[in-house]
């Protein structure tokens, strides 16, 4: 059983703010070959109290129960998600794969805690950046992840540690529409209370419509599922390899800079090749974490 340990700036459920960090954490609670070690918290769609306050409401309304960790907003704060971190692949050396979609500060602080922790993860699969400026239905978007803390996400990317990144170009594939949004609420519709099921479409209705006065288009992005997708069906994603400069000098409004001649490889797949079995799999997969016997998701808990 893979283990995850899922590093997110969650605002599922607060006024016009993505909600594709809570959408993938509830892929991820549903996956059987997944053992989620816990999630750490960062800053990005929200500031620090923002989402803490969203994710500690969404395990309240959706009887969810797993373990949090708050982080700090500067790659050089020691904080109880960088601590859990560096203590997760101290005991699990070479088997933690570290989810990232928010700021990477929490990823530098375990690292400046641990100057060995990227060589001790198994893998390190982000959301974020752009290798042009990034443009959604003909929109200009800022680039948030990356940009929030640069520092951080240069210590992350030049850290040589087994490396994939979803950026902005790519996930910008992986959209959900309306239609799909009533074929999840009726997928969960058995398997969840009254007050859940409402919880999750207003949020997602509400979302929509955010996305249809900015964007005119009738669903969103859902830019963060490519990592955990990435983790269960990599085969749903093109493979490609490029090599990043050593000194990043754009990671302030989130562009990396690449250089075929230098010693930090990454994969980074272009495209996203099968959309439809991408959101059928997602539906299925958060499905299947309420459908769990005993209770609406089982705790993976603390190891």
């Amino acid at each position: 059983m893979k283990k995850v340990i899922y590093d997110c700036d969650n605002t599922f459920g607060l006024p016009n703010r993505d909600v594709d960090d809570g959408l993938t954490l509830l892929y991820l609670l549903g996956q059987s070959e997944l053992n989620l070690l816990g999630v750490t918290l960062t800053h990005g769609n929200g500031t620090l109290a923002e989402v803490k306050r969203a994710t500690d409401r969404l395990k309240a309304k959706l009887g969810l129960n797993f373990p949090t960790y708050l982080g700090a907003e500067s790659k050089n704060v020691a904080s109880p998600a960088a601590e859990f971190l560096v203590q997760q692949v101290n005991t699990y050396p070479g088997e933690v794969t570290v989810i990232g979609t928010g700021a990477l500060s929490n990823l530098a602080a375990a690292q400046a805690l641990d100057p060995d922790f990227f060589k001790k993860v198994a893998q390190v699969i982000l959301m974020g950046g752009t290798i042009e400026p990034l443009k959604v239905n003909h929109h200009a978007v800022d680039e948030l992840n990356f940009a929030s803390d640069p520092q951080a996400a240069k210590a992350t990317i030049l850290a040589q540690a087994p490396l994939a990144i979803m950026n902005g170009h790519m996930t910008a594939e992986a959209f959900f529409s309306a239609k799909q949004k009533e074929q999840l609420l009726a997928t969960l519709q058995p398997l969840l209370t009254p007050e859940a099921q409402q919880f999750i479409a207003q949020t997602l209705s509400h979302w929509i419509q955010w996305n249809q006065r900015v964007f005119h288009f009738n669903g969103f992005c859902n830019w963060d599922m490519t990592t955990a997708l990435y983790v269960t069906q990599p085969e749903l994603f093109t493979s490609e390899q490029v090599f990043l400069h050593q000194n990043q000098p754009l990671l302030n409004v989130g562009e990396m800079v690449f250089d075929d001649a230098s010693v930090y490889p990454v994969t980074m797949p272009k495209h996203l090749l099968d959309l439809k079995t991408f959101n059928n799999l997602m539906i299925a997969g958060i499905a299947a974490g309420f459908a769990k016997p005993g209770q609406e998701v089982q705790h993976h808990g603390k190891n």
